[in-house]
Order: structure tokens, then C-alpha cells, then sequence
């Protein structure tokens, strides 16, 4: 091919890269489309439902997050936990929190006994009271108009009252159970060799060629279990939270394509591609103390008002989660799972969907379990474990003959538009190709890559 042959075949991606072609920008990240790896788009399902969208933050109990919701099981009046060591008082009350609360809070399984105390739940700031604190944070609590948010998605959909944390321990044990249906029991950091031989929702959704990505707020491809080295990097950021970066078999290219940037998500919705199964993890806009929630509720605004605005919604079901309780008081005991394993506190869960009741309290007794059957009933998979094959249907909340098909966006105002911002470096690229194709005798290009007026068209 002459050079002006290949500047032609050049010039001929500039216009498909400029309008952000899915195909074309896909390639050239290096990300394969659930189309392109063979499988079939959203005609497996058992049910009306197509997409099942889940998003976890952490670190949160129902009591300090919602116990304000009418009908939910919030916290009795009158409540007064006893102090600790020097703190001059006799107890302690909840009170509400503005903002960050300032402090950081242990979560591990010892601090929850603690906390749990038996089942008279007065440990709580007992549990807390370490370096010189008097542990009092523990009993601080979120007036409802400071999570417009996770309020407002309560009020669009189904708010569970009695969702514990699958394993009483922290984030870790928590986001490996999210995706295994088990879990080692409490950890503070992923081991070294990673999560080996431990089956995965992946797993079954490859088998059975389901479409499924994880979309991870600054991923970063090089950072796997292979790379993280520390045991600092093995228990924070995404190699902690994404149990798939911590199992060897994944790595490579059984991911390509499969765990992708948090970017990609609103792309996906954009151009009609979103999978079957999403799973969205945050590693920066996350909710655990001492974060300002307002930070993780931005974002999780974000993700809801794209899936809402999207052709997808229609067959969709979003749930958001909270993996661990991180320290927080709540006042109902723990309730062991079936076959005795014990669960952490109460954490805050809702679902939305247009299959959902609007402002339901389900007082069903789940734990994450719970959503990995939604989809294994969805999608006929086999379960993981017990766990997730005894946990209660929450398909039985849908209602598939009467769908609501309007949304109204979750904490927009009227004036507002959710658009996603396009990735500034493919325009620039754009920007530059057209320029060289220019340059190279390929005048007519440069009518492709310009910007347009809204009355004109390609």
C-alpha cells in the first residue's frame, strides 16, 4: 500500500474515534466489548430482568445511616450505651453527626464481640476506646438530610431493614463472601498468594456465558496480587477490593476486558453495551470513616442517575451495599446465617428498579448472599456454597408485570443534566490525527474531525 494509501486507512478511524465509535474506542484501550467475547446480550435471563447492577461502599451500620426511615427497625428512644474508661459520663446516647466524624473506627470481629456484647449490644464504645479516646464516636449517627442520596433511592425503591453483613469482620472478608459466598473469616489484608481455589460469581457467569464486567474507580491494570508486594498495598485499594485482581487464575487474559475503568461504565450505558452482571467498586470515593459520606454519595449518584437515564433501566435492578459496619452502634443482635455462621451488624442496602414497589421496607433477613442468588436465579447458575443456595429470593420484591418505565434522577435538580464527560485525551488524539491527515493530502478528513453545530450532521 502506498504511504498515501496508509494515511487514507488512517485518517478513515478519525472520525469513528472523534464521535466515539464503542468498537473503535474499545480496541484502542484494549478492552474487548461483551459482544466481541462471544457471548449472547440479555436473552438468558429466567426473567424480565436483563441487567443486575451491584455497587458496595463500606463502613456504615443501618442504625447510624437510616435509622431515621419510617416503618424501617431503627433505633428504639431512650438509648443510652455505657461508657468507657474516663469519660466522666455513665453513657453515652446517639447523637447526629455533621459531615466527617473526624476519627477512625475499628472494625474487626473482635470489635464487633465487643460491641455485640451477647447480644445486649452495649459495647460499642467500650469496643472504641483505645489510645486515650473515650469512644463515643461509635454512637454518632446521620440525620436523614445529610444522605439526600441513599434516601432518596430508599424512597424510589426497596430499603432492607434486617441486611447484616455476611461475616463479622471488615471490608475484606466482606468483598471476597460478595463475590464466593464465603469468606476465611476475618482478615486484615488479602494473603500473599492471593484467594486461591476459591470459586467465583465469575466463574459460573463465564461457564454459562453470561455477560459481566467490574468497573473500578481508578483502576490500574499493572496493580494485581502478582504486584502488590506489601501488605499495605494487599489490604487497601483495588487489589483489597476487587477479589478478581487477588486470584491468579484471572490474571491476564482470562480479565482482558472484564475488569475495566469506572469510565467505562457510563460508555457502556451511552452506546446500549451494559452486561448482564455490573459490579461497581470504588477505591477513592468511598464512605468509610473518617471520609465525609457526602464524598461516596456523589458518586454513587453518579452511577445511579447514568443507569436511570439509560436504554438499560428498563430491565434493570441496582443495588447498593455497604460491606461492613466499620464500628458504628446498631442495636439489633446479629442473626446467625443458616447453618450457624455468624454475621456481622446491620448494614445499609437498597434496590431499585422499575420491577421495584416504590418506598418498600423488606424485613427479610439477608446478608450479600442475598444478590448472588438474585443472579444465579436470574441467569440458572448453580450456587456457590450454602450460603447463597439457602438465602431467602429477593426476586419474590419484583414485580414483573407492573413495571414503572419513568424515573425520576436521584438528587438532581431540575435544572441539572447527568451527562458523562468524554475522554478528553481520545478528542485530542482525534484533535491530531486530523491535523496529520492534513498535512498528508487528506483534506476531506478535516471536515470529519471539526467540531459541528447542533444543526449539522455527519
Amino acid at each position: 500500500m502506498s504511504p498515501r494509501g496508509r494515511w487514507a486507512v488512517v485518517c478513515a478511524t478519525v472520525p469513528l474515534i472523534w464521535l466515539g465509535v464503542p468498537a473503535v474506542a474499545a480496541s484502542a484501550n484494549g478492552i474487548v466489548s461483551p459482544q466481541a467475547q462471544g457471548h449472547a446480550d440479555g436473552d438468558s435471563a429466567t426473567t424480565s430482568l436483563k441487567h443486575v447492577v451491584v455497587m458496595a461502599q463500606e463502613g456504615h451500620t443501618f442504625d447510624n445511616y437510616l435509622s431515621g426511615r419510617p416503618g424501617a427497625a431503627g433505633r428504639p428512644s431512650g438509648v443510652c450505651v455505657p461508657a468507657a474508661g474516663r469519660s466522666g459520663t455513665p453513657c453515652v446516647h446517639p447523637y447526629p453527626i455533621n459531615g466527617s466524624p473526624h476519627a477512625m473506627l475499628r472494625a474487626t470481629s473482635a470489635t464487633q464481640r465487643t460491641s455485640v456484647n451477647g447480644g445486649r449490644m452495649d459495647g460499642f464504645v467500650r469496643a472504641q476506646a483505645v489510645h486515650d479516646a473515650d469512644g463515643r464516636v461509635a454512637m454518632g449517627y446521620y440525620p436523614t438530610k445529610q444522605l439526600p442520596i441513599l434516601n432518596g433511592l430508599a424512597d424510589r425503591g426497596v430499603l432492607f431493614d434486617h441486611w447484616f453483613a455476611a461475616v463479622p469482620g471488615g471490608s475484606i472478608a466482606n468483598d471476597l463472601f460478595g463475590v464466593a459466598a464465603r469468606s476465611p473469616g476475618d482478615v486484615s489484608a488479602v494473603p500473599s498468594g492471593g484467594w486461591t481455589h476459591t470459586p467465583l460469581i465469575f466463574d459460573r457467569l463465564q461457564a454459562a456465558r453470561v455477560t459481566w464486567r467490574v468497573y473500578v474507580e481508578d483502576y490500574d491494570p499493572r496493580t494485581t496480587i502478582r504486584t502488590a508486594t506489601s501488605t499495605q498495598q494487599r489490604a487497601e485499594g483495588q487489589v483489597a477490593r476487587v477479589p478478581l485482581l487477588s486470584t491468579k487464575r484471572w490474571l491476564g487474559q482470562p480479565l482482558h476486558g472484564h475488569v475495566v475503568p469506572l469510565a467505562r461504565y457510563y460508555q457502556d450505558l451511552a452506546h446500549g453495551r451494559l452486561p448482564q452482571v455490573a459490579f461497581v467498586v470504588t477505591t477513592r470515593h468511598t464512605e468509610r470513616p473518617p471520609q465525609n459520606p457526602a464524598t461516596g454519595q456523589s458518586l454513587v449518584r453518579g452511577v445511579v442517575n447514568a443507569l436511570l437515564g439509560s436504554s438499560a433501566w428498563a430491565g434493570s435492578a441496582f443495588f447498593l451495599t455497604y460491606t461492613d459496619p466499620g464500628g458504628w452502634y446498631d442495636h439489633v443482635p446479629p442473626v446467625a446465617a443458616p447453618g450457624g455462621a455468624a454475621r456481622g451488624l446491620r448494614v445499609p442496602t437498597v434496590m431499585i428498579s422499575p420491577f421495584a414497589r416504590a418506598g418498600t421496607v423488606d424485613h427479610t433477613v439477608v446478608d450479600s448472599a442475598g444478590i448472588l442468588k438474585v443472579i444465579e436465579q436470574n441467569w440458572s447458575l448453580p450456587p456457590l456454597t450454602d450460603r447463597d443456595a439457602d438465602a431467602p429470593s429477593l426476586l419474590s420484591t419484583l414485580t414483573f408485570h407492573a413495571a414503572s418505565r419513568t424515573p425520576s434522577l436521584v438528587g438532581v435538580a431540575s435544572t441539572e443534566s447527568p451527562t458523562h464527560q468524554p475522554d478528553r485525551s481520545v478528542l485530542y488524539a482525534g484533535y491530531l490525527l486530523a491535523l496529520l491527515c492534513g498535512v498528508a493530502g487528506v483534506p476531506a478528513t478535516l471536515w470529519w474531525a471539526r467540531p459541528r453545530t447542533r444543526q449539522e450532521s455527519p
